[in-house]
């Protein structure tokens, strides 16, 4: 006689494993891929410069 295996119900720990790694790649995703202007960064001598 077969025995079927019991499957063990995954742990808290596992959904916030997989949730943090897709946030992070999300973010990453995001960065890479977002317009140039979304996240140009200036100094405020640049600022000043351009006024």
């Amino acid at each position: 006689m077969t025995q079927a295996l019991q499957t063990r119900p995954r742990s808290f720990r596992t959904y916030a494993a997989v949730a943090l790694f897709l946030a992070v790649y999300g973010g990453v995703l995001v960065f890479v891929f977002a317009p140039k202007d979304l996240i140009s960064v200036q100094s405020p001598t640049a600022l000043i410069a351009t006024e």
